[in-house]
Order: structure tokens, then sequence, then C-alpha cells
């Protein structure tokens, strides 16, 4: 079973959104492609640990707090007493480790993820000995892309590379796991703890007027073109959408960008650029949100 589900991060929508509204310099474009490929790997995990759900109790994306020291757990599943560790990377193409030191495609040194993988360990057996449980915590690095290749491997059976998950799968499922109410404890526990981390610090500066206003296609990301009938129609891809839901995302767009910012009519209408009438902009508003009449102005929330 799934208690915590993995979510699209906050800080790759909005940085998604940034990217088509605004020009994103180069160090924040990487910063966006590495966080949507790292999510995709996570995805694909999702998708190959299905199979253990009946075992196993699992928690995505916990960011925990031990003693001053934050770590970041991919997934972790529980059964039996046994807390397991799973950090994934979606690296791709020829990896080499060269006294220590991995080393990427372009020879750019990254960090050591087994180094990772052991603080992350350690912390997540501190931290629930200090709740009062007393767990054996099992580690493995998750190599999920198929196109990746590490030259001179350290020696550890930690590490499960794309080839190898199949069978990594059957020892999993020969194993005699269940999950008893101690594991249900501990996974309720870890995910109350969970600390919500705020994406808008981490952010370039932006506001209001500085973005390109419109709706743009969820598909290939070009901007609509007119306001014509109940759909809007990308010129780019074919892809057509209602538009009370076009408008409805980008109002959900408008406030994850603009969390303090009152949602009005006049704003959005702004926002959306292409939608003529006030009154559509309004009936969506009200379908979805709930009004409020200020003293001056009525908005939305």
């Amino acid at each position: 079973m799934i208690i915590k589900k993995r979510v699209e991060p906050a800080e790759v929508k909005l940085l998604s959104s940034l990217n088509v509204r605004t020009s994103l310099a180069e160090s924040e474009q990487r910063k966006l492609n590495a966080a949507r490929k790292g999510y995709h790997g996570e995805l694909l995990f999702d998708e190959w640990a299905a199979p253990l759900l009946s075992k196993m109790v699992f928690l995505n994306d916990l960011l925990l707090d031990h003693q001053g020291s934050k770590f970041q757990i991919d997934s972790c599943a529980l059964s039996s007493k046994t807390i397991f560790n799973f950090e994934v990377k979606n690296f791709e193409g020829d990896y080499r480790v060269k006294n220590g030191n991995w080393i990427s495609p372009s020879g750019e040194e990254k960090k050591d993820p087994l180094l990772q993988l052991k603080r992350t360990e350690s912390l997540i057996r501190q931290y629930t000995q200090q709740l009062g449980f007393n767990c054996h915590v099992e580690s493995y690095l998750i190599f999920i892309n198929p196109e990746f290749y590490l030259y001179n491997p350290p020696d550890t059976q930690s590490i499960i590379f794309a080839p190898q998950l199949n069978r990594f799968m059957g020892k999993l499922q020969s194993r005699s796991l269940k999950v008893n109410n101690g594991d249900l404890k501990i996974a309720e526990k870890l995910k109350s703890l969970h600390i919500e981390q705020s994406p808008y610090s981490r952010l370039p500066d932006y506001d209001f007027d500085g973005l390109q206003k419109g709706i743009f296609c969820p598909q290939c990301n070009i901007f609509y073109k007119a306001d014509l009938g109940k759909s809007l129609f990308c010129n780019k891809c074919g892809e057509s959408e209602l538009k009370s839901s076009a408008i409805l995302r980008t109002i959900e767009e408008f406030m994850l960008l603009f969390p303090n910012e009152k949602l009005t009519t006049t704003k959005i209408q702004t926002m959306c650029a292409i939608i003529n009438l006030k009154k559509t902009i309004r009936k969506v508003l009200a379908e979805n949100f709930t009004k409020v009449d200020a003293k001056n102005y009525t908005y939305y929330k």
C-alpha cells in the first residue's frame, strides 16, 4: 500500500511555468531539466515497485530533520520490522569511477551517490531510534535508466542497475515480508513528520507584469492564438482543450505563482489574455471557488 503518494514537485511546476512565460537563465534551465529527469526516474521506479504494494507500505518524497540535519528519502518501504530505503537515480550515459570520484559523460565530477545513500541510512536509523522504534534498515541505490553504464563500479550489493531490476524484484518477492501494525505505526509517524519545504526561496525573481500573458497548450507549451467557441486549439500540435478547463488550469497556475495574491476576475482575465468576456472568467471562478465580497471589490478563494 501507499500512504504517502508521489506528486510532481512544486519547484518543477513553478519553473516549468516560468520557462514558458519568461526567459530562464541557463542555470535555472539546467535545474529544471535535472528536476524533471529525476522526477521521471522516480515515476519509473514507482511502476517497477507496484508488485510490492501487497507486501510493503510505501512513503514517497519524505523530507525529515534529525537534530538539524535534513535528509530526503526518494522512496522508503516498511515491512516485517524492516525499512527499505530506495535512492533512485535517472543517470544516463557512460559514467566512471576514478579514485573514488564519480565522473559524468561530460567529464564533470558528481557527488558520490553511495555516500548520500549511507548518510540517509544512518539518519533513518538514528531518527527512528529516537522515536522509540528499533528497525533494521536496508538501503539500495537504484539506477532506473537502462541507458546508464558505470565503469569501475564499487563492489557493493547496494547498487542495483537497470538490467538487475527483475532479479532484484524476484528476491524481494521471495522473502516472507508482511506489513504488521508496528510497520504501519512507524509509517504514519514518519508521514506526520514530513517537512513541507517552500520552493519559492529557490526560484529566480519574477513579478506579474514581467510574465508573458496568455493560455498555453499543455502538450507543447505554445500559446493559444484566439478565443473561438467553447474550445481552444493549438496551431502547432493540433490539440484542443475546453475553454473552461484551460481557464481553470491558468487560475491554478496563477495561484501557484502568486500564492499571496487575491483571485479577482480582472487579474485572471489579464493572465489569460485571450479570453474576451469577463463573464466567462467569472463563471469559472464562481463554479470552482468561493466568492468573497470585500469593501470595494470581489475576489475568490
